[in-house]
């Protein structure tokens, strides 16, 4: 008899592993949107440069580092100076949408290169100079 009353339990268990194991994240608004911070930052100066690492120069302070941007579901977005506040703080707001694979923010360009629901790689052409690639790793808080 005990048996019989696992035995559904156990089916109930596989089951709901194979859903979490099928999961697919899909790129769209929805799934999107959210609280993330940017982790990395890499540059390349023209096609034939290697890329280098990047985030150091592009936050050079502390303050810079621990902020959170809040991509939310109306199409708006919130920067906020988390944790250290840099002086002034430098919290922001403004406008995103997502069309394909590209992210637009406040009117700014950016591909969206991979997005697994947790992380979101976005790269910019032609930012400081032509032919360069700016590349921006933001992960979900």
């Amino acid at each position: 008899m005990k048996k019989l009353i696992i035995f559904p339990f156990a089916i109930l268990l596989l089951a709901s592993c194979k859903k979490d194991e099928d999961k697919t994240c899909n790129l769209n608004s929805a799934a999107v949107a959210g609280s993330y911070k940017i982790t990395a930052v890499k540059y390349k100066p023209d096609a034939s440069s290697p890329e280098t690492d990047y985030y150091n120069q592009f936050f050079p302070d502390a303050c810079e580092r621990d902020d959170i941007i809040t991509l939310n579901a109306n199409g708006t977005y919130n920067f906020v100076d988390a944790g250290v506040k840099c002086v002034p703080p430098g919290d922001d707001t403004g406008t995103w949408s997502l069309s394909g694979n590209t992210l637009t923010v406040d009117g700014g360009q950016s591909n969206v290169d991979n997005f697994n629901c947790s992380t979101m790689t976005l790269s910019s052409s032609d930012v400081f100079n032509a032919s360069d690639k700016l590349t921006l790793v933001l992960t979900r808080q």
